[in-house]
Protein backbone atom coordinates (compact mmCIF):
# COMPACT_ATOMS: atom_id res chain seq x y z
CA UNK A 1 0.00 0.00 0.00
CA UNK A 2 1.07 3.86 -0.95
CA UNK A 3 0.21 6.42 1.66
CA UNK A 4 0.55 10.35 1.09
CA UNK A 5 1.64 12.23 4.13
CA UNK A 6 -2.00 13.45 4.58
CA UNK A 7 -3.17 10.07 4.16
CA UNK A 8 -1.83 8.38 7.43
CA UNK A 9 -4.22 9.86 10.25
CA UNK A 10 -7.58 8.63 8.61
CA UNK A 11 -5.75 4.98 7.50
CA UNK A 12 -4.45 4.61 11.36
CA UNK A 13 -8.21 5.65 12.70
CA UNK A 14 -8.76 2.17 10.42
CA UNK A 15 -5.70 0.22 11.39
CA UNK A 16 -2.25 -0.70 12.14
CA UNK A 17 -0.23 -2.44 10.09
CA UNK A 18 3.16 -4.68 10.46
CA UNK A 19 5.45 -3.20 8.51
CA UNK A 20 5.69 0.47 7.50
CA UNK A 21 8.80 2.31 4.90
CA UNK A 22 9.12 6.15 5.61
CA UNK A 23 11.29 7.88 3.15
CA UNK A 24 11.52 11.20 1.77
CA UNK A 25 12.96 14.81 1.41
CA UNK A 26 11.06 16.73 3.75
CA UNK A 27 11.69 15.90 7.32
CA UNK A 28 8.85 17.52 8.60
CA UNK A 29 6.35 15.29 7.27
CA UNK A 30 8.40 12.77 7.98
CA UNK A 31 8.97 13.23 11.52
CA UNK A 32 4.86 13.52 12.23
CA UNK A 33 4.14 10.40 10.21
CA UNK A 34 6.30 8.55 12.84
CA UNK A 35 5.13 9.96 15.60
CA UNK A 36 1.73 8.95 14.47
CA UNK A 37 2.42 5.39 13.92
CA UNK A 38 4.40 5.55 17.32
CA UNK A 39 1.17 6.86 18.65
CA UNK A 40 -0.97 4.44 17.36
CA UNK A 41 1.09 1.86 18.83
CA UNK A 42 1.74 3.18 22.14
CA UNK A 43 -2.41 2.64 22.29
CA UNK A 44 -2.45 -1.00 20.93
CA UNK A 45 -0.14 -2.04 23.80
CA UNK A 46 3.57 -1.71 22.10
CA UNK A 47 5.44 -0.75 25.31
CA UNK A 48 8.76 -1.79 24.23
CA UNK A 49 10.55 0.14 21.25
CA UNK A 50 14.24 -0.67 19.65
CA UNK A 51 16.22 1.76 17.43
CA UNK A 52 18.72 0.81 15.18
CA UNK A 53 21.01 3.35 12.90
CA UNK A 54 22.28 1.42 10.14
CA UNK A 55 25.56 2.40 8.77
CA UNK A 56 29.22 0.70 7.42
CA UNK A 57 29.58 -1.62 10.87
CA UNK A 58 25.59 -2.04 11.27
CA UNK A 59 25.56 -6.23 12.62
CA UNK A 60 21.80 -7.30 10.95
CA UNK A 61 21.76 -10.06 13.29
CA UNK A 62 20.94 -7.64 15.84
CA UNK A 63 17.70 -6.98 13.91
CA UNK A 64 17.03 -10.63 13.76
CA UNK A 65 17.09 -10.85 16.99
CA UNK A 66 15.00 -8.06 18.07
CA UNK A 67 12.54 -8.73 15.82
CA UNK A 68 12.20 -12.41 17.50
CA UNK A 69 12.39 -11.81 21.23
CA UNK A 70 10.08 -9.52 23.25
CA UNK A 71 11.60 -8.82 26.91
CA UNK A 72 9.59 -10.17 30.04
CA UNK A 73 7.59 -6.90 30.42
CA UNK A 74 6.52 -6.37 26.88
CA UNK A 75 3.69 -7.92 24.72
CA UNK A 76 4.24 -5.86 22.15
CA UNK A 77 7.04 -3.76 20.56
CA UNK A 78 7.85 -1.46 18.05
CA UNK A 79 11.45 -2.00 16.23
CA UNK A 80 12.60 1.13 14.21
CA UNK A 81 15.45 0.61 11.40
CA UNK A 82 16.91 4.14 10.36
CA UNK A 83 19.00 4.04 7.10
CA UNK A 84 20.37 8.31 6.64
CA UNK A 85 21.15 7.90 2.99
CA UNK A 86 19.21 6.77 0.12
CA UNK A 87 19.98 3.10 1.18
CA UNK A 88 20.93 0.00 -1.26
CA UNK A 89 20.63 -3.12 1.13
CA UNK A 90 23.30 -5.62 0.63
CA UNK A 91 26.55 -6.80 1.82
CA UNK A 92 30.09 -6.09 0.26
CA UNK A 93 31.74 -8.53 -1.37
CA UNK A 94 34.46 -8.22 1.55
CA UNK A 95 35.10 -6.73 4.83
CA UNK A 96 37.62 -4.31 3.23
CA UNK A 97 36.88 -0.59 2.97
CA UNK A 98 36.27 -1.52 -0.99
CA UNK A 99 35.09 1.86 -1.77
CA UNK A 100 31.42 1.25 -1.26
CA UNK A 101 28.77 2.91 -0.05
CA UNK A 102 29.22 3.74 3.55
CA UNK A 103 25.32 3.78 4.63
CA UNK A 104 24.97 0.80 2.36
CA UNK A 105 23.47 -1.18 5.28
CA UNK A 106 25.12 -4.86 5.88
CA UNK A 107 28.49 -3.77 4.02
CA UNK A 108 30.61 -5.37 6.77
CA UNK A 109 28.14 -8.07 7.90
CA UNK A 110 27.64 -11.99 6.57
CA UNK A 111 23.95 -11.27 6.63
CA UNK A 112 22.73 -9.48 3.30
CA UNK A 113 20.52 -6.44 4.39
CA UNK A 114 17.98 -6.86 1.52
CA UNK A 115 17.28 -10.48 1.47
CA UNK A 116 16.88 -10.21 5.62
CA UNK A 117 14.54 -7.17 4.83
CA UNK A 118 12.57 -9.36 2.09
CA UNK A 119 12.14 -12.24 4.36
CA UNK A 120 10.85 -10.08 7.42
CA UNK A 121 8.12 -8.23 4.89
CA UNK A 122 7.28 -11.98 3.52
CA UNK A 123 7.01 -13.11 7.23
CA UNK A 124 6.51 -10.53 9.75
CA UNK A 125 7.30 -11.07 12.76
CA UNK A 126 4.51 -11.78 15.38
CA UNK A 127 3.88 -8.99 18.47
CA UNK A 128 5.99 -6.15 16.13
CA UNK A 129 6.05 -3.11 14.71
CA UNK A 130 8.67 -2.75 12.16
CA UNK A 131 9.22 0.72 11.04
CA UNK A 132 11.85 1.50 8.13
CA UNK A 133 13.00 4.86 7.66
CA UNK A 134 15.16 6.35 4.96
CA UNK A 135 16.00 9.79 3.56
CA UNK A 136 15.82 10.77 -0.39
CA UNK A 137 14.90 7.98 -2.45
CA UNK A 138 14.71 8.29 -6.14
CA UNK A 139 12.74 5.87 -8.57
CA UNK A 140 14.97 3.33 -8.96
CA UNK A 141 15.61 2.88 -5.37
CA UNK A 142 11.85 2.66 -4.89
CA UNK A 143 11.53 -0.25 -6.69
CA UNK A 144 14.03 -2.01 -5.37
CA UNK A 145 13.14 -5.36 -3.99
CA UNK A 146 13.44 -4.67 -0.40
CA UNK A 147 11.27 -0.99 -0.62
CA UNK A 148 8.68 -3.13 -2.78
CA UNK A 149 8.24 -5.92 -0.45
CA UNK A 150 8.03 -3.98 2.72
CA UNK A 151 4.99 -1.89 1.24
CA UNK A 152 3.29 -5.12 -0.11
CA UNK A 153 3.87 -6.34 3.61
CA UNK A 154 2.21 -2.81 5.13
CA UNK A 155 2.38 0.65 3.66
CA UNK A 156 5.12 3.27 2.33
CA UNK A 157 4.93 6.49 3.23
CA UNK A 158 6.51 8.66 0.99
CA UNK A 159 7.32 12.91 1.79
CA UNK A 160 7.49 14.48 -1.17
CA UNK A 161 9.01 18.08 -1.06
CA UNK A 162 5.53 20.13 -0.88
CA UNK A 163 5.52 21.95 -4.35
CA UNK A 164 5.75 25.97 -4.40
CA UNK A 165 2.39 26.38 -5.86
CA UNK A 166 0.60 24.03 -3.23
CA UNK A 167 2.65 26.09 -0.50
CA UNK A 168 0.01 28.50 0.21
CA UNK A 169 -2.60 26.02 0.16
CA UNK A 170 -0.61 23.77 2.30
CA UNK A 171 -0.12 26.50 4.92
CA UNK A 172 -3.91 27.24 5.05
CA UNK A 173 -4.54 23.70 5.65
CA UNK A 174 -2.12 23.49 8.91
CA UNK A 175 -3.89 26.96 10.22
CA UNK A 176 -7.23 25.06 10.65
CA UNK A 177 -5.67 22.35 11.64
CA UNK A 178 -4.41 24.07 14.99
CA UNK A 179 -7.63 25.54 15.18
CA UNK A 180 -6.93 29.11 13.77
CA UNK A 181 -9.11 31.49 11.49
CA UNK A 182 -6.72 33.16 9.16
CA UNK A 183 -7.52 35.40 6.38
CA UNK A 184 -6.17 35.49 3.18
CA UNK A 185 -3.77 38.35 4.06
CA UNK A 186 -2.42 36.47 6.60
CA UNK A 187 -1.99 33.06 4.12
CA UNK A 188 0.31 35.13 2.48
CA UNK A 189 1.66 36.68 5.24
CA UNK A 190 2.65 33.37 6.27
CA UNK A 191 3.28 31.49 3.28
CA UNK A 192 6.04 34.47 1.38
CA UNK A 193 7.76 34.30 5.28
CA UNK A 194 7.82 30.48 5.19
CA UNK A 195 8.26 29.42 1.69
CA UNK A 196 9.06 25.94 1.28
CA UNK A 197 9.73 25.22 4.74
CA UNK A 198 7.59 23.25 5.97
CA UNK A 199 9.39 23.39 9.82
CA UNK A 200 9.86 27.20 9.74
CA UNK A 201 5.72 27.05 9.15
CA UNK A 202 4.74 24.61 11.84
CA UNK A 203 6.90 26.16 14.48
CA UNK A 204 5.23 29.80 13.55
CA UNK A 205 1.64 28.44 13.45
CA UNK A 206 2.08 27.18 17.13
CA UNK A 207 3.17 30.25 18.37
CA UNK A 208 0.02 31.81 16.69
CA UNK A 209 -2.08 28.61 18.41
CA UNK A 210 -0.32 29.64 21.63
CA UNK A 211 -1.10 32.96 21.64
CA UNK A 212 -4.03 33.72 19.80
CA UNK A 213 -6.00 30.15 20.27
CA UNK A 214 -8.85 29.89 17.91
CA UNK A 215 -8.81 33.78 17.36
CA UNK A 216 -8.86 35.71 14.19
CA UNK A 217 -5.52 36.07 12.94
CA UNK A 218 -4.74 38.56 10.30
CA UNK A 219 -1.38 39.45 8.54
CA UNK A 220 -0.34 42.38 11.38
CA UNK A 221 -0.69 39.43 13.70
CA UNK A 222 1.55 36.78 11.40
CA UNK A 223 4.38 39.77 11.14
CA UNK A 224 4.34 40.35 14.84
CA UNK A 225 4.73 36.85 15.94
CA UNK A 226 7.15 35.83 13.41
CA UNK A 227 9.27 38.82 13.86
CA UNK A 228 8.77 38.09 17.89
CA UNK A 229 10.04 34.65 17.69
CA UNK A 230 12.81 35.01 14.88
CA UNK A 231 15.73 36.58 16.87
CA UNK A 232 17.60 33.08 18.04
CA UNK A 233 15.71 30.30 16.01
CA UNK A 234 17.65 28.31 13.30
CA UNK A 235 16.16 30.29 10.22
CA UNK A 236 17.55 33.76 12.16
CA UNK A 237 20.73 31.59 11.89
CA UNK A 238 20.42 31.09 8.29
CA UNK A 239 19.99 34.81 7.90
CA UNK A 240 23.20 35.88 9.54
CA UNK A 241 24.87 33.36 7.44
CA UNK A 242 24.00 34.72 3.89
CA UNK A 243 24.62 38.10 5.69
CA UNK A 244 28.11 37.01 6.66
CA UNK A 245 27.39 37.88 10.25
CA UNK A 246 30.09 35.35 11.62
CA UNK A 247 29.99 36.31 15.46
CA UNK A 248 26.61 36.51 15.34
CA UNK A 249 26.09 33.06 13.58
CA UNK A 250 28.11 31.25 15.53
CA UNK A 251 26.35 33.06 19.11
CA UNK A 252 23.36 32.18 18.11
CA UNK A 253 23.91 28.26 17.02
CA UNK A 254 25.42 28.38 20.75
CA UNK A 255 22.46 29.39 22.13
CA UNK A 256 20.27 26.95 20.15
CA UNK A 257 22.77 24.56 21.05
CA UNK A 258 22.15 25.58 24.90
CA UNK A 259 18.75 25.46 25.13
CA UNK A 260 18.93 21.31 24.47
CA UNK A 261 17.51 21.56 20.80
CA UNK A 262 18.40 18.43 18.37
CA UNK A 263 21.05 18.94 16.04
CA UNK A 264 18.71 18.10 13.42
CA UNK A 265 15.77 20.82 14.25
CA UNK A 266 18.90 22.99 13.34
CA UNK A 267 20.45 21.02 10.39
CA UNK A 268 16.95 20.65 8.50
CA UNK A 269 16.48 24.88 8.08
CA UNK A 270 19.96 25.55 7.15
CA UNK A 271 20.43 22.62 4.47
CA UNK A 272 17.02 24.45 2.89
CA UNK A 273 19.11 27.45 2.90
CA UNK A 274 22.08 26.13 1.63
CA UNK A 275 20.18 24.24 -1.48
CA UNK A 276 18.88 27.92 -2.46
CA UNK A 277 21.84 29.54 -2.06
CA UNK A 278 23.37 27.32 -4.70
CA UNK A 279 20.47 27.54 -7.22
CA UNK A 280 20.57 31.20 -6.79
CA UNK A 281 24.63 30.82 -7.15
CA UNK A 282 24.23 28.86 -10.32
CA UNK A 283 22.45 31.71 -11.62
CA UNK A 284 24.43 34.44 -10.71
CA UNK A 285 27.85 32.99 -11.18
CA UNK A 286 26.68 32.71 -15.10
CA UNK A 287 24.77 36.50 -15.56
CA UNK A 288 26.36 38.29 -13.00
CA UNK A 289 23.08 39.64 -11.52
CA UNK A 290 21.69 39.43 -8.26
CA UNK A 291 18.32 40.14 -9.06
CA UNK A 292 18.03 37.98 -11.44
CA UNK A 293 19.70 35.14 -9.29
CA UNK A 294 16.93 35.83 -6.69
CA UNK A 295 14.43 35.88 -9.21
CA UNK A 296 14.86 32.75 -11.00
CA UNK A 297 15.43 31.01 -7.87
CA UNK A 298 12.34 32.09 -6.49
CA UNK A 299 13.71 33.42 -3.13
CA UNK A 300 11.31 35.08 -1.12
CA UNK A 301 11.46 38.94 -1.08
CA UNK A 302 12.49 39.14 2.59
CA UNK A 303 15.17 36.78 1.96
CA UNK A 304 16.61 38.58 -1.16
CA UNK A 305 18.74 41.60 0.79
CA UNK A 306 20.73 38.62 2.32
CA UNK A 307 21.24 36.39 -0.47
CA UNK A 308 22.32 39.25 -2.90
CA UNK A 309 25.01 39.88 -0.20
CA UNK A 310 25.86 35.97 -0.16
CA UNK A 311 25.59 35.78 -3.65
CA UNK A 312 29.13 37.66 -3.93
CA UNK A 313 30.76 35.67 -1.22
CA UNK A 314 30.65 32.16 -2.55
CA UNK A 315 31.15 29.76 -5.79
CA UNK A 316 28.80 26.64 -6.39
CA UNK A 317 31.23 24.66 -6.09
CA UNK A 318 31.66 25.71 -2.04
CA UNK A 319 28.00 25.39 -1.24
CA UNK A 320 28.15 21.99 -2.39
CA UNK A 321 30.97 20.99 -0.33
CA UNK A 322 28.86 22.60 2.67
CA UNK A 323 26.00 20.42 1.76
CA UNK A 324 28.24 17.71 1.87
CA UNK A 325 29.04 18.70 5.30
CA UNK A 326 25.39 18.82 6.05
CA UNK A 327 25.00 14.84 4.90
CA UNK A 328 28.03 13.97 7.32
CA UNK A 329 26.20 16.47 10.40
CA UNK A 330 22.81 14.35 9.49
CA UNK A 331 24.82 11.16 9.61
CA UNK A 332 26.61 11.88 12.82
CA UNK A 333 23.33 13.18 14.67
CA UNK A 334 21.67 10.18 13.57
CA UNK A 335 23.89 8.08 14.98
CA UNK A 336 24.67 6.38 18.00
CA UNK A 337 27.23 8.82 20.37
CA UNK A 338 27.36 11.34 17.74
CA UNK A 339 25.48 13.87 18.52
CA UNK A 340 28.28 16.10 20.30
CA UNK A 341 30.19 15.38 16.78
CA UNK A 342 27.21 17.04 15.10
CA UNK A 343 27.27 19.77 16.38
CA UNK A 344 31.04 20.48 16.17
CA UNK A 345 30.80 19.99 12.27
CA UNK A 346 27.89 22.20 12.29
CA UNK A 347 29.38 25.33 13.73
CA UNK A 348 32.86 24.47 11.70
CA UNK A 349 30.76 24.95 8.56
CA UNK A 350 28.71 27.57 9.61
CA UNK A 351 31.57 29.40 10.59
CA UNK A 352 32.94 28.89 6.90
CA UNK A 353 29.82 29.44 5.17
CA UNK A 354 29.23 33.02 6.74
CA UNK A 355 32.86 34.04 6.14
CA UNK A 356 32.87 37.54 4.40
CA UNK A 357 35.42 36.78 1.43
CA UNK A 358 34.31 38.57 -1.99
CA UNK A 359 34.69 36.97 -4.87
CA UNK A 360 33.29 38.53 -8.34
CA UNK A 361 30.66 36.46 -10.84
CA UNK A 362 32.46 34.59 -13.44
CA UNK A 363 30.63 34.50 -16.60
CA UNK A 364 30.13 30.87 -17.89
Amino acid sequence: MKLRPEQLKAHLGKSLLPVYVVAGEEPLLMEEALDGLRGTARAQGYSEREVFDVDRGFDWSRLVEACGSLSLFATRKIVELRMPKGPNPGRSKSGDDDGDDDSAPGAKSSIDGAKLLVELAQRPPQDVLLLVTAGKLDYRQQQAAWYVALEQAGASIYAAPIALEQWPDWVAQRLRAAGLQADAAAVEELAERTEGNALAARQDIDKLALLSPGAAIGAEQVRAVVADSARFDAFDLGERMLNGDTAGAVRALARLRGEGLDALAVLGPLTWVLRQWAQAQAIYQRSGDAARACAEARIARARIPAMSRALTRARSTQIYGWLRQAAAVDQAAKSTGGREQAWEELLTWVVAAAGRRVIRPMAA
